[in-house]
């Protein structure tokens, strides 16, 4: 079963297709589109509505004039949002329950159209073999299960009764019509950026999820009023204090399939602060979800799992007591961030940060990756990627690379390729569905420090600049498949650490030794120093370089048992609670100690007792910043001498990996160095690199005195 897919891209859901006859052809100069109205019914009865177009620029008089006051910087949500508190001010500041949904509906007097207003619904389709009957002006159709209850749910309430209207994918595209279907994708953005509010339903109450949406609930307004740590020194005390069996429930809400879906991620951004999340009969305002997440993070993270470990063993069940956090991972550091862009303002998605969050939801269809993102990328990108599903990848992700080189005049999109993929796309061309790529990994963005003192969100972001300010020199050939670009060669890979085995363990026996024990930085204490830099990728909490401060992490000890009392002899109270999370820095530890650095062991160059007086701050900032640093990446050595990481394939082949002699490159226009291999007479893209000393410029300094020469390179 996949509960990914909606019927714009595979025209599924719908076992009985509504007649064509009932959609008549949308004026797209017009900005038509199909809306739902529910006839009135009894909660038990069939669900009875009714399709009509209405035009998304029929506005009224009275908004027409409040809209051309703002400011063209203003986004629509957020004119939207300004436009609620004056015309429904009673209704703001919802909470669970009634409140929060009646804070998404306008009153008559609020409508923006001249045909009254519309909510959009976000939802999962269910098992398509799963289908319960509707009617849709007259004729009966089946849909799945999981829409029929959502339509049934909403088709109950008064506003609805009222004529508020309802855009539905499933119902409100012509699905017989695959041009149709190809332009409502690309008019996502309007669709839900226009709609007065964005329906987020979940699914059906069971698993005590109302008990979940209370505690969220609960969570915000303690974050609210700034009782975060109050908070958790209680529950320690008084674990039942937010309710028996609420921790479960907690956990079993963001396990459902509505957070796996990748179409929900434009859904609730274009949305953001008009969505309400809709859980059975339960609701909660977007806003107060986040914010009860976001206690959840900044003071509950281990917490948390003491107490769901503890509810389970009360109720003996045999379910793992560790949490599954990708759905709480999403939702605070995507989801929430995206929507307040969305709203506030802020920079345009990288094409990496696209990537990233493309991996983080399911699509059946590998295009979608691309189409169901469109709506939240800069549209100058997007009005270069109109949906097309004839289009093979092989040419699709090729395309949105060349968009991007294009249109912001550089190579980053480089540092996101290798030849791993499955979808058979140029190396140059990142494949949007290689699983091997993770979503906090990147280099240049902050690390989130989620210890006791707080997150780096909003610190100063320093990049790298390989290439110096050089501009790139880029052309495409062979039908777009090849690019040819300028750089030059600055080494080649000598030795390589262990290869990951998923995220979870290292393979000790993949260890690739170098040649010799040489080191370009000098004698011992100055290659100690390389490499304290390089294991946090010179970039650390705050968003500065690594300084003197971070030679803590060769003094971080080599195992937790060998930690923990040193922790507590210093009241290092977070670190000591980290047992759950330090397994990845002893297993990297324990299988790379024997690599050669120099003409000594790895493991020789790290202590494994904490000096007096050290700084926690210290010890948090490079654990958290090589956790970010080692994922994906492999630490290597290069034939001069040199340190860093190469790209690590962590679920591909023992064949599918970086390998000893692949070279390293600086391309004019990339910020980081890129590994590159011989393919004939062109060359594949392996990967981004990190050389200790050559990320700022200084290989350029080299190339102005003769010691490296300028080529192009032609990738395939």
């Amino acid at each position: 079963m996949d509960n990914s897919t909606p019927s714009l891209s595979l025209n599924r859901g719908i076992a009985k297709k509504i007649p064509a006859t009932s959609y008549l052809p949308l004026d797209e100069d017009n900005d038509e589109i199909r809306l739902i109205t529910f006839a009135p019914g009894s909660r038990e009865s069939t669900v009875y509505c009714n399709l009509e177009t209405v035009s998304l620029k029929s506005y009224n008089l009275e908004y027409q004039s409040y809209t051309s006051a703002l400011s063209l910087t203003v986004s629509k949500r957020k004119a939207l949002a300004n436009w609620m508190r004056i015309r429904c001010p009673l209704r703001l500041g919802a909470k669970t329950g009634q409140d929060a949904m009646d804070s998404r509906v306008p009153v008559t007097n609020g409508y923006r159209f001249l045909w009254g207003d519309y909510a959009a619904l976000s939802y999962v389709w269910g098992d398509e073999n799963m289908t319960s009957k509707i009617v849709v002006n007259g004729q009966e159709i089946q849909v799945t299960r999981n829409l029929e209850v959502a339509l049934r749910a909403l088709r109950g309430r008064p506003d609805f009764e009222a004529g508020y209207k309802l855009w539905v994918d499933a119902l409100c595209i012509n699905q017989a019509d695959h041009e149709e279907r190809e332009r409502q994708v690309g008019k996502m953005r309007n669709i839900y950026g226009n709609a007065w509010a964005v329906i987020a339903w979940l699914g059906e109450e069971e698993n005590e999820s109302d008990k979940a949406i209370n505690l969220i609930e609960a969570l915000a307004n303690a974050g609210r009023e700034d009782r975060g740590q109050e908070l958790e020194a209680r529950l320690r005390k008084e674990p039942y204090y937010l309710g028996n069996g609420s921790w479960i429930a907690l956990h079993e809400l963001m396990q459902r399939a509505y957070w796996t879906r990748l179409w929900i991620i434009q859904e609730i951004v274009l949305g953001s602060s008009g969505v309400v999340i809709r859980c059975g009969n339960s609701f909660i305002d977007w806003k107060l979800f986040c914010t009860g997440i976001g206690v959840l993070f900044d003071h509950l993270w281990v917490v948390k799992d003491l107490l769901r470990e503890r509810e389970l063993s009360l109720r003996k069940s045999p379910t793992d007591p560790v949490w599954s956090t990708e759905s709480l991972h999403f939702v605070h550091r995507d989801l929430r961030v995206l929507s307040r862009y969305e709203e506030e303002g802020g920079d345009r998605l990288s094409f990496g940060r696209l990537l990233d969050i493309a991996n983080s939801a399911c699509s059946s269809d590998i295009r979608d990756k691309v189409y169901g993102l469109v709506g939240i990328m800069d549209p100058a990108i997007a009005k270069q990627i109109a949906p097309n599903y004839r289009i093979d990848p092989l040419r699709l992700f090729p395309a949105v690379a060349k968009a991007f080189i294009l249109t912001y005049g550089n190579l980053e999109p480089l540092r996101d390729c290798n030849p791993w993929g499955k979808a058979l796309n140029p190396s140059w061309a990142a494949d949007w569905t290689w699983d091997s790529r993770h979503r906090y990994s990147r280099l240049d963005i902050p690390v989130w420090v989620w210890g006791p003192f707080g997150n780096q969100e909003g610190a100063a972001r320093i990049s790298y600049r390989s290439s110096g300010n050089t501009l790139p020199e880029a052309s495409f050939s062979n039908g777009d498949l090849h690019l040819t670009c300028r750089g030059f060669v600055i080494d080649r890979i000598s030795g390589l650490t262990a290869r990951g085995d998923g995220y979870f363990s290292w393979l000790k026996d993949s260890i690739v030794q170098p040649d010799r024990g040489n080191t370009i930085y000098g004698d011992a204490a100055a290659t100690a120093k390389a490499l304290y830099c390089a294991l946090v990728a010179d970039r650390v909490g705050n968003g500065q370089r690594a300084s003197n401060r971070h030679a803590a992490i060769l003094s971080l000890p080599s195992t937790f048992r060998s930690a923990k009392p040193q922790f507590g002899r210093l009241g290092w109270n977070w670190l000591a609670s980290q047992e759950d999370y330090y397994f990845r820095w002893e297993l990297w530890r324990s299988a790379n100690d024997g690599f050669r650095l120099g003409n000594r062991r790895l493991g020789s160059y790290f202590r494994n007792r904490i000096p007096n007086g050290a700084s926690e701050y210290d010890y948090i900032d490079v654990y958290t910043c090589f956790d970010r640093t080692c994922q994906s990446r492999r630490f290597m050595t290069t034939s001069n001498g040199y340190l860093g990481w190469a790209p690590d394939n962590i679920y591909g082949s023992d064949e599918d990996q970086t390998r000893k002699g692949d070279l390293i490159s600086v391309i004019f226009g990339c910020s980081t160095p890129i590994v590159i291999r011989p393919h004939g007479k062109l060359f594949k893209v392996v990967g981004e690199a990190y050389v200790q000393g050559l990320m700022d410029g200084e290989a350029m300094r080299f190339l102005e005195s003769g010691d490296f020469q300028v080529q192009d390179f032609t990738f395939c």
